[in-house]
């Protein structure tokens, strides 16, 4: 017995072993989650957006080429559409090719650049914020998987465990040497481990449709091997809190957006700034009004200056009104540093406690394997009570438990820590 309870705990590993060809790792399953994510493909098309948007803002400062072309006709005097020169026409027209550069627009146009620069820098730091959401999420729907499944593997051995116990014990009772009482105890306890063993079954199943239906497969398509929920885990580097803001994209978010926001406040008062633009212009027009003499090409050259010089205090109120979206944008980085230094304590202390729990869970098992077998060796000698067995079999399925229970959290925990250090 104790053999056969001890070569379960090593199970995932031999199915690993014998099963690699159909394995699927947990980079595999990220890579595929990652590929079909419709969320991260949104990300990196709003990404694809705001690149072009950026792109489309810089040609504020490149020459501007515009047709112009414009037509009149007087209804009231439809009489007048020919004659001598010198009469009056009906009618005007004109074509022209107009050059257009703005010279200087009191930095609408530079800050206008910077603003659709800094969208897109905050638009990839979103793909990286999605991406470490969907890691974490993968980490989480695989493990429970392969913690579904050593579940699962558990309840069987029960199963097992008690059937075995039943067998001979059914075996003595025909023989007439044990009470029916023994009998209906064990036949008790063989109903409960098939309960437990369709519930198991149940979670499994959730489990692998949850974990097809994440990377874009039919809920119920063949799961490749997973790794067990005992698999070594990797040491991983305890990081302060300046190293994790450093790799943290929503930092970095926070940092862009208060340099957005100060751009943003030199655009609000550009509009208060002179502004001067030049054109240069060519084309055929006739006069106005339009008395039959020749149209001739006319070349034209222009310049326009605005100086803005009283609006009632607008730009001052303009000022303080942007200065505290700037007061904002920066409580907001402070609260965004603490909501990370939260989450980084967290995940350093869930990191060394579930290991520890994880080594308190193994020799746990270990006392309920001998208990379980030495319980079960003493009943069938005739020293010990059904209540013993009975006892020493919960003791065993609450152990085995545990320890699926603290290897999960233990490989959470790291799945928890590499997205707080943005790993």
């Amino acid at each position: 017995m104790k053999i056969k309870i001890i070569s379960f705990i090593l199970l995932g590993c031999s199915v690993n072993v014998t099963a690699q060809e159909g394995f699927m790792s947990l980079d595999t399953y990220r890579e595929r989650v990652e590929a079909y994510s419709q969320v991260l493909k949104q990300q990196k098309l709003q990404a694809v957006g705001s690149s072009e948007a950026r792109k489309v803002a810089h040609t504020g400062f490149l020459p501007q080429v515009d047709l112009v072309g414009d037509g009149t006709l007087n209804l009231r005097e439809l009489d007048a559409w020919n004659g001598p020169v010198g009469d009056y026409r009906n009618y005007t027209y004109k074509g022209q090719v107009m050059v257009t550069q703005p010279l200087y627009t009191g930095g609408a146009t530079n800050t206008k650049y910077k603003i659709a620069k800094f969208t897109e820098e905050l638009d990839q730091l979103s793909v990286e914020m999605t991406l470490d959401q969907i890691i974490y999420q993968s980490d989480s729907y695989y493990w429970n998987a392969s913690s579904a499944r050593a579940s699962l593997k558990s309840a069987e051995m029960y199963q097992d465990i008690v059937r075995n116990q039943y067998n001979i014990i059914n075996e003595r009772f025909t023989l007439g040497s044990i009470s029916r009482t023994d009998l209906l105890m064990i036949s008790t306890r063989m109903k409960e481990a098939e309960l437990q063993l369709i519930k198991a079954r149940q979670s499994y199943t959730l489990a692998l449709q949850k974990l097809n239906i994440l990377m874009g497969m039919t809920p119920n398509a063949p799961v490749d091997s997973l790794s067990s929920i005992n698999a070594p885990c990797e040491q991983m580097q305890i990081l302060d809190l300046e190293e994790v803001l450093e790799r943290r994209p929503e930092y970095a978010s926070t940092i862009i957006d208060i340099k957005k926001s100060e751009t943003q406040r030199k655009a609000a008062l550009s509009q208060y700034n002179p502004q001067v633009s030049m054109y240069v212009a060519g084309g055929w027009a006739t006069l106005t009004p339009n008395m039959g003499y020749d149209v001739k090409f006319t070349p034209v050259v222009g310049l326009n200056v605005s100086i803005p010089i009283f609006r009632w205090g607008a730009r001052f109120k303009t000022s303080r009104e942007q200065q505290a979206y700037i007061g904002i944008q920066k409580l907001q980085q402070s609260y965004v540093v603490d909501n990370i230094n939260e989450e980084l304590s967290a995940a350093v202390t869930n990191l060394t406690e579930t290991a520890k729990q994880v080594d308190a869970a193994e020799e746990t098992m270990t006392i309920a394997e001998e208990n379980l077998d030495l319980v079960t060796y003493s009943y069938n000698e005739g020293n010990a009570t059904m209540v013993d067995v009975l006892s020493a079999q919960l003791s065993w399925i609450q152990a085995q438990t545990s320890l699926i229970s603290a290897m999960l959290s233990e490989k959470m925990a790291i799945a928890a820590y590499k997205k707080a250090i943005s790993e």
